[in-house]
């Protein structure tokens, strides 16, 4: 892909960081090659990304082990 399904903006592959929930657990994957638009932000993720973001965590178990963990604030809106 090289176009927004969205805006029509070109999009481009950079490698991000991609905030991953399984079940209630938040997972931190860095440098994941995903396809973003350079005018909306949207991400596309390919089959084989999104196989291997599904292959790092695994039923709330984590498969490969973490680099680093991070402790992460949660607030209530109320």
């Amino acid at each position: 892909m090289s176009k927004c399904y969205f805006c029509q903006g070109k999009t481009k592959i950079k490698n991000i960081n991609v905030d991953f929930r399984w079940g209630d657990k938040l997972f931190v994957v860095e440098n994941v090659p995903v396809e973003v638009c350079g005018q909306c932000g949207e991400r596309y993720y390919s089959a084989e990304v999104s196989q291997k973001l599904d292959n790092l965590v695994k039923r709330g178990s984590i498969v490969q082990k973490p680099h680093q963990t991070l402790e992460v604030p949660v607030f209530n809106w109320q």
